[in-house]
This record gives C-alpha cells, sequence and structure tokens, in this order.
C-alpha cells in the first residue's frame, strides 16, 4: 500500500493556508550501506515536516531506497504534507543526508502559536570528556560548537529567536543536574522561555592515531551529542536526545587544529558535526512550531499598567489581546517546582509595543489588584 495513512483525518478547509518549509534529514553510513542511510534519513526529515504540521508522530516505516513511496505512516494528525519533493541528497564523509520540500498545512487547532516567535537561550555546552580534546588539540571545541550552533539557530529558526548570552561561564550548564532554580533565574535574566542545552559526551578516537609518515587510512572519530529542551516558565525539560556519529579524523596525530578554522569545519569531521547541529536545531525547531507563546509580567507600571517581557520580535502588535495566567510555585523537596496555573477571567490589551517589550493594560478594572510580577501572558 503505498500511500500516507493518517489517523484523524486531515482537516483542510478552504481558508486554510499552507506554508512552505524544507526540512533535512540525516543518517550515519553504516558498512558502506547508502541505500539503508539514504532510507534513515528521508524518514527523518519526513518527521521534521509533519512535526510542523502539527503532527505527533508514531512511526514511519520502510522508506524503498530512500524513495517518497513510504508504505506507512502512522501518526496523530490535523494537518497534512503536499507537494512533497527532494530539493537535495548527498553525502559528507559518514553523513548521508535528504532535503524536502513541502506545502505544509497546519492544524488550526493545534499550531496557532506557530506564528509567533518563541524566546530561545543557547546555553554553552558542556564538555563531558576534557581529556578527549588531546588529539588535535581542540581544548575550545565547546566555545566553537556554541558559536557554530548560534549560527545556524539563527539561519533555520522559523519558530524562535535565539539569544546568545556573553556572560555565562564555560560549563555553566550541567546536563542532568536539574537545577530548576538556575534554568528559571537565567530564563528570567534573559527574557527566554525555552533553553537550548548542549552535551558533548565523547570525540574520542576509535583507535589509537599515531603518528605516520604516510596515511593510508584514517581513524574514525566520534561526536555524541546529548541536546536537551526545557521549558523555562513551566520547568520541565520537554526535549531530550542523544546524536551518535562518526567520521574520518584526516589530520596528523601531532596536528594542532583550531575548532573555529575553515579547515576544520571542511573535513569531513567538521562536516558530520555541522550536519548533526543543524538536525538537532531543525528538530528543535518543529517542536516549537505547536508550542504556545509565554511570556511575563516584568515591572509594574502604574496602577493599571505593566510591562512583559515579549515584543514585536515575537510578532505582537499593538491593540492585540493576550491571556492573563497566575502562576505560582511551591518548592518542594530536593527543589523540584510544583507550578499551580490559573486562567484570569478577562484578559490584557497590548497599549505599546517594543522590540524585546510590550505595555499591557487591563481590561476588566475589577482584575487590577490580582495582576502581579511573575503572572505570565500567552498567545494560544
Amino acid at each position: 500500500m503505498k500511500q500516507f495513512i493518517f489517523y484523524i483525518g486531515m482537516l483542510i478547509s478552504l481558508s486554510t493556508h499552507a506554508v512552505w518549509y524544507e526540512a533535512k534529514g540525516q543518517a550515519t553510513i553504516v558498512n558502506n550501506d547508502m541505500e539503508q542511510a539514504k532510507s534513515v534519513a528521508t524518514q527523518d526529515a519526513v518527521k521534521q515536516l509533519l512535526l510542523y504540521s502539527g503532527a505527533s508522530v508514531t512511526s514511519v516505516s520502510q522508506v524503498n531506497g530512500g524513495r517518497l513511496t513510504l508504505d506507512q505512516i502512522e501518526v496523530v494528525s490535523k494537518g497534512s504534507l503536499h507537494n512533497l519533493k527532494v530539493l537535495e541528497e548527498g553525502n559528507h564523509g559518514q553523513q548521508y543526508y535528504v532535503i524536502l520540500q513541502a506545502d505544509v498545512f497546519p492544524a488550526a487547532s493545534q499550531c496557532k502559536a506557530s506564528g509567533y516567535s518563541k524566546n530561545m537561550l543557547l546555553l554553552p555546552p558542556f564538555l563531558k570528556q576534557q581529556h578527549q580534546v588531546r588529539v588535535g588539540q581542540l581544548h575550545e571545541i565547546s566555545p566553537a560548537v556554541e558559536q557554530r550552533a548560534y549560527d545556524i539557530a539563527r539561519e533555520v529558526g522559523t519558530q524562535f529567536n535565539v539569544k546568545h548570552p556573553p556572560k555565562l561561564p564555560l560549563n555553566y550548564y550541567k546536563p542532568g543536574e536539574h537545577n530548576f532554580k538556575g534554568i528559571k533565574d537565567v530564563a528570567d535574566r534573559y527574557g527566554a522561555q525555552y533553553l537550548l542545552g548542549l552535551e558533548i559526551e565523547n570525540i574520542s578516537l576509535d583507535q589509537e592515531h599515531k603518528p605516520k609518515f604516510i596515511n593510508l587510512s584514517y581513524p574514525q572519530r566520534y561526536f555524541v551529542m546529548n541536546v536537551r529542551v526545557y521549558n523555562a516558565i513551566d520547568l520541565e525539560e520537554i526535549y531530550n536526545k542523544r546524536f551518535s556519529v562518526n567520521a574520518p579524523w584526516e589530520f596528523d596525530a601531532r596536528e594542532v587544529i583550531s575548532p573555529y578554522s575553515a579547515e576544520f569545519w571542511l573535513s569531513a569531521y567538521g562536516q558530520t558535526l555541522n550536519s548533526t547541529l543543524q538536525q538537532a536545531i531543525s528538530e528543535v525547531d518543529a517542536l516549537l512550531a505547536c508550542q504556545p507563546l509565554l511570556g511575563s509580567v516584568v515591572k509594574v507600571l502604574g496602577p493599571d499598567r505593566w510591562q512583559i517581557n515579549l515584543g514585536k520580535a515575537n510578532q505582537l502588535n499593538k491593540g492585540m489581546l493576550l491571556n492573563l495566567i497566575h502562576q505560582n510555585y511551591h518548592w518542594g523537596n530536593w527543589d523540584i517546582p510544583r507550578q499551580e496555573q490559573i486562567v484570569a477571567d478577562s484578559m490584557v490589551q497590548i497599549e505599546q509595543v517594543y522590540q524585546d517589550s510590550a505595555i499591557v493594560v487591563a481590561l476588566d478594572p475589577t482584575m487590577v489588584a490580582n495582576i502581579q510580577l511573575g503572572d505570565l501572558v500567552s498567545k494560544q
């Protein structure tokens, strides 16, 4: 059966407008099996496009030779893909990539927030095994990956405004420790709703790299990275994925390589690393398409006027109405937050709007006394 199967059908009306999207999928070439890598990469790209449509993907199976004749896609969706095309495919080192294009009809009930950019903070990557930098003297691999991730996020991100704080120390982010108070503090400081944390787990070689007069073959060098996204308002981890790739390390054993250099990023290893970062950030971008836009009341300007940490950069306009949500945190044992949210009966209206902030007023004068610092505004 050569067709897409969608459960809970496609709700498309004449008033629904398609949005054109590209998605890049990739896979590691194992044992020179190019067809298998092509198939996996195609599945990965299709999954990303489906996420843009508001789908919750459960599986993508049996892509024949990487061609778009999928036997079955099991998905819970109220959106759909049209005019699916392959724009580009090929391999960089040990990575096979496929770039797909589609007209995406998003599910109005699920992805109304896709038209609003969320604020996301990129945390300095955490390098787990410091001793692995010795080959190549890659002591600056963490800040170099941070800069490349920031550049990619600015290029491919459609659902977020990436923030890149220069003052956070190296290894500020330590994955797995779930310092929720720290997450909230740094998010409040930079006006971010989401935090993106990267952990570089492994950059070792598969064999000892000894100096040679002539290199007939190169050792494989791994790049294993854990990617986590935190919702800094709800204080929840909403994305957690491990990426594991490898590519030939084409440099001499004693050669010093700057991870900021074109020589590094144009090598097979650098291109594989770059593709992995692109895939991770594209998945995060697709994830945020259906997340609501949330901001905070950050300052009291008068008896009936407040400042919020959202603005033109988030596609807000003067006169727009926002939902008001009262939020409290109850910090239990081990500093684990238990949040409580209550949607207010009335809304607030944007009176003035700036690039990164706006001034709102209450529509109902009786609710003025109830609006506090830290309360939330939302655009679903």
